[in-house]
């Protein structure tokens, strides 16, 4: 972890919520940084850690407002492009090496 991950996920302000709190159906885990004032949220704590470190990098090292902004989790989408079944016959190295 970079010094500058280490240093938002050491001073952000994680909070879980279990149903039924705020009509949610499943546990949610919610970080914040006082000093940006941004938020993650995430279904498991690392979510919403990672959704806060990438909310505020993005957010420091682009042109943005002063505005405070929310990261929530992101869709999952299938990737078309892979071939899961001769994934699943290869190993991790060979995967790795095929990709160059």
């Amino acid at each position: 972890m970079r010094s500058e991950e280490r240093a938002i996920t050491e001073r952000a302000t994680v909070e879980q919520y279990e149903p039924p709190v705020f009509g949610i159906e499943r546990e949610m885990w919610v970080a914040e940084d006082a000093q940006t004032g941004c938020t993650g949220i995430g279904r498991v704590e690392q979510e919403a850690l990672g959704n806060l470190v990438s909310l505020i990098l993005t957010h420091e090292s682009a042109a943005m407002d002063d505005g405070e902004y929310l990261k929530l989790p992101g869709q999952v989408r299938e990737k078309r492009w892979s071939d899961a079944g001769a994934r699943k016959r290869r190993g991790l190295v060979e995967r790795f090496f095929g990709g160059f």
